[in-house]
This record gives C-alpha cells, sequence and structure tokens, in this order.
C-alpha cells in the first residue's frame, strides 16, 4: 500500500542562500545547487572520458576531470548568481589513485578503484595469508584498485612513475584541489585500503604488508570530519567557474555517504538502498562491525561508520531486457509520450508468475552474497509464460537481491525502515515489491539527486548553517510510504536455495564463456 506525503511546496518562501552539491562520479560530473529543504535551484552534468587502455585496465585523464568539473561549475554560475551560494561540498565515486608529483603536477592517469590491473596482487595475498590479516585491519575487501595495492604495482611495474610521486589524491580531492589549492582527504574516501577500521587513521603497517611502507608520506592530510572547511575558492578557479572567489569548500565524502545523507538515513537504523545500475546498501553504525559479507567503512564524522553492500544487480537487468527484447513497449512509449520503464511498470501489474530470475549478469566483483563467477538466468520457465510474465520475474529477481543484502544487516543489527533511492525508486512497482518481500516500511524521498544533496548538506554544515549532522536528517523530505502487502516467503526461500545450488554449475559456466570468448576471438583474427 503506498501512501503519499503531502508537501508544502506552495507555501515555500523563496530561498535565500544556496549550496552547490558536485558529485565526481565514475562516469560522470553533476553539479546540483539546492536550498536548505532540497529544493533544487540549478543543475548541470557532463560526462567524464575513461580510457582503457588493457583489458582490466581503467584510467582517467585527470586534467579532463578538471575541464567537465569546468564545464559543470560555469553552466551552473550562469542561471543563478553566484554570490548567493553560501558553501560547497563534494561527493565522490570510491576513493581512486591520482598521484602528484612534486610540483602538484599529475603522474600519468588517474586510475578508479574499479581498475582490475593489479588483480594477481590479491591473489598473493591470499595465498600468503596476508588478505585475512588486511581484512581485518580494513574491515573491508582488499580492492586491487586501492591506493596501497596501485603502488605496489607501480613500484613492480612503473618504477620511473613510482618514485616521482610525492601526493596520492582521490577522485573528489583533485577536483577540490583545483578549485583551492587544498591537498588533503577525509576518512570517508581514505578508509578504502589506507585507514585502520579501529582507529581510523593511518595504518603503516598494512603498506608495510604490500610493500611500500616508503610512500608513507605521500598520503595526504587526513580530516576527521567530512564537512570540515577545507579551503576556499581561489582567484583562478573563480575566474574559470564563475563561482565566487572565498567560497568555502568541506572536505566532501565518498558517495555513499553523501547518498544517504540526502536521504535522511543516518540514524534510527534506516537502512539506505540505492536501486542504479547497481544495488547499493547502506547502515550507519556507531561501531565497527566486520562480516566478509560487507565492508565496514568510515562515516562522514570519525568515530562514526557506514556498512556497506554493493552488487551489479539493479536496473542493469532492465535496461538488458528493454533493449533486446522490449521494441514493443519501446514503441508504445513513444507514442504515449511516456518513459519505456513507465510502460514496463504497467506490464508487471496484475501478473504472477513461477519463473525466478537470478539478476547476476555482471557476475558479483565482491564475491558476495554469492561467488564471483555467478551469472544470470530464468529458472522454471514453461511454453505458456510469455514476456510479461518473464518481465515480473526479472523485477521480482532485482527485489530478491536487494533483499538479501538489506536482511543480513537486519539479522545482526536490525533494520527499522528502508530510504529506497536511486532509478528504481521511481518505480512504484519496485518499492511495492521491496515492500512486500521485506515485510518492511519502504520510503523514497523527495529529492532525486541525494548523492548531490548530501554533499551540500556537507557544506551547509561546515559553514554553520546546519548545527549538528544529526540534524540534517530533519530537513529531509519523505515522498511516499509502501507498506506490505503480500509474502513473497516461498518464492524468496527458492530464489536463495536456487543460488546455493548452483555453486559449481557456475564455475563450469564460467569456464564455458571464457572458452567461447578465445574462441570467437581467434575467428575473428
Amino acid at each position: 500500500m503506498r501512501t503519499r506525503v503531502q508537501s508544502n511546496k506552495s507555501m515555500r518562501p523563496q530561498p535565500l542562500t544556496m549550496f552547490l552539491g558536485i558529485d565526481v562520479g565514475h562516469t560522470a560530473m553533476k553539479a546540483v545547487l539546492f536550498d536548505l529543504q532540497g529544493n533544487e535551484l540549478a543543475r548541470s552534468g557532463e560526462r567524464i572520458p575513461t580510457i582503457a587502455p588493457k583489458s582490466g585496465y581503467y584510467e582517467t585523464s585527470t586534467e579532463d576531470l578538471w575541464v567537465q568539473t569546468a564545464k559543470v561549475l560555469k553552466n551552473i554560475t550562469r542561471q543563478v548568481d553566484a554570490k548567493s551560494v553560501e558553501s560547497i561540498g563534494l561527493s565522490g565515486g570510491g576513493n581512486g589513485f591520482y598521484p602528484l608529483d612534486q610540483k602538484f603536477q599529475p603522474v600519468g592517469r588517474g586510475i578508479p578503484v574499479l581498475d582490475r590491473r593489479a588483480t594477481h596482487i590479491i591473489d598473493e595475498l591470499k595465498a600468503k595469508g596476508a588478505y585475512d590479516v588486511l581484512f581485518k585491519k580494513l574491515g573491508m575487501p582488499v580492492l586491487p584498485g586501492s591506493v596501497p595495492v596501485l603502488l605496489r604495482w607501480f613500484k613492480e611495474n612503473r618504477r620511473t612513475e613510482y618514485d616521482r610521486i610525492e601526493h596520492i589524491l582521490s577522485r573528489k580531492d583533485i577536483v577540490r584541489f583545483r578549485l583551492t589549492g587544498d591537498v588533503s582527504t577525509e576518512i570517508s574516501d581514505a578508509c578504502f585500503g589506507t585507514l585502520n577500521v579501529q582507529t581510523q587513521e593511518y595504518d603503516e603497517e598494512t603498506l608495510e604488508i604490500l610493500g611500500v611502507r616508503e610512500m608513507a608520506d605521500t598520503l595526504p592530510e587526513l580530516r576527521p570530519n567530512s564537512y570540515d572547511v577545507a579551503g576556499y575558492v581561489t582567484a583562478q578557479a573563480a575566474q574559470i567557474t564563475g563561482l565566487r572567489e572565498g567560497t568555502p569548500v568541506v572536505a566532501g565524502a565518498h558517495d555513499a555517504c553523501c547518498n544517504t545523507i540526502g536521504a535522511g538515513a543516518i540514524k534510527d537504523n534506516i537502512e539506505c538502498t540505492g536501486g542504479g545500475t547497481w544495488s547499493i546498501n547502506l547502515l550507519v553504525v556507531e561501531r565497527p562491525v566486520l562480516n566478509p559479507s560487507w565492508s565496514c567503512e568510515c562515516f562522514v564524522k570519525k568515530g562514526t561508520w557506514i556498512l556497506e553492500q554493493s552488487s551489479p544487480t539493479a536496473t542493469v537487468s532492465l535496461d538488458w531486457f528493454v533493449e533486446h527484447f522490449c521494441s514493443d513497449e519501446r514503441e508504445k512509449a513513444k507514442r504515449e509520450g511516456k518513459s519505456v520503464y513507465q510502460v514496463c511498470d504497467s506490464e508487471v501489474e496484475n501478473v504472477e508468475t513461477s519463473i525466478i530470475y537470478l539478476p547476476f549478469l555482471m557476475g558479483l566483483p565482491w564475491g558476495y552474497p554469492f561467488q564471483s563467477d555467478a551469472s544470470g538466468a530464468f529458472l522454471g520457465l514453461r511454453i505458456e509464460d510469455s514476456r510479461r510474465q518473464v518481465l515480473r520475474a526479472l523485477y521480482e529477481g532485482v527485489s530478491f537481491i536487494h533483499a538479501l543484502h538489506i536482511e543480513q544487516y537486519d539479522k545482526e543489527i536490525g533494520v527499522s525502515e528502508i530510504r529506497f533511492t536511486g532509478g528504481a525508486a521511481n518505480s512504484p512497482a519496485w518499492c511495492q515489491m521491496l515492500a512486500d518481500v521485506l515485510g518492511k516500511k519502504i520510503v523514497t524521498v523527495n529529492v532525486k539527486e541525494t548523492g548531490c544533496y548530501g554533499a551540500a548538506l556537507l557544506g551547509a554544515l561546515g559553514t554553520g548553517h546546519v548545527k549538528r549532522l544529526e540534524d540534517t536528517a530533519t530537513l529531509v523530505r519523505t515522498k511516499e510510504v509502501y507498506q506490505p502487502q503480500k509474502r513473497y516467503s516461498e518464492k524468496y526461500a527458492t530464489f536463495k536455495e536456487s543460488c546455493e545450488a548452483l555453486s559449481k554449475v557456475w564455475t563450469k559456466l564460467e569456464h564455458l564463456r571464457l572458452r567461447s570468448f578465445s574462441a570467437e576471438r581467434e575467428l575473428v583474427t
């Protein structure tokens, strides 16, 4: 059952102050200007080119990152009076490796955290028993794209560049450096490979295990809070972007943290689930809770943590299905002036199916909740099943994997409600389905770009317009509430049993896939 929360939008006074949130994603850059209540006043976005020189290698030109940022900010300042922008906050896509030399010039291209070139180093750590030691120190899986692992790779493969490195910044920190000249980071980004999860300070023993302890001085100043003012817009940056010189810029945070703040899910065991390409599932906690099924990361204030489970299992499935099998729905959407996703929502209403969909089209890179070589499938298909039944099963399968992530938090810590964000949260069908699977209340919020809003709220917090971190939750307006109506207990249990039963089959299918891929390449060449 869905209920809409009444808005007092018509009575809203004109904003006197504005707060800018910048989201430095892996493939796109966005900036949105808000008032404190989350009303969007201006927005802009640009793509960020990604370079893949080899399979598993992902790189970004540090200069391109700034050029695209400048374009976005210039477009924002054309829409509003920059003098009214009180502060700037940043959200960033997970750490990254952006090295600078002694003169603060880039040492080659930057490398996002999803890079896989150093996977063999992770295998070595596991073989030596060091991986488990590092997991206990870091509170999360050791990623091949994390700073210590990439330092080891550079030491072994690009020694000249390795010797030039004087400073290492994360993706969002590079943008803040260009805006302010500040060379620092904060705990929510630095925790991906360099911080001890208990102390939330740099752990040099981690560098020693990777054989790169001599690089400890390349790690930047560590700020304890993501809302600390780190610097001010310089005259040069102001000229390029149109921003007001002297505008305060706070340290910013990892995008998962900003999304959680923007959804108002920072206390009372409110879980935040993002349904984009990835299923991102987040829960703020007051103590480190370690479990191989999730990452225990630093939140935006020292002494707080955030648990994260993520898998590429959300709207990517619907995007794939629409592209390959929904030409009729695309034509209908065009005729009726709707999005194809609205048409798909109507297609799955009042449909029952016994088909089970496994939404692992991209595998499970972090190895949870099932093995990394898991693959997608429709189980239980019969000749009488139509496309509507298959589409309904796809919606259910995506809901099941969201629920599986959330269920693990609920068992160990407890979850009071779920704040649902991202593209899937625009679908009433998916919202209701998730409420039914979990038997819990699902709440959507009245802000589309929750990551940018969370970043903007960090700026408001750092400049005193919001007094306490907890107060940000009171500014987030909820939109709709979905209460459970039916139960999926039997089908959900069958979904989990199917995944567990397919373990050996998935591994064999992966071998077949790789063999087919090699054979196809040989035919082409």
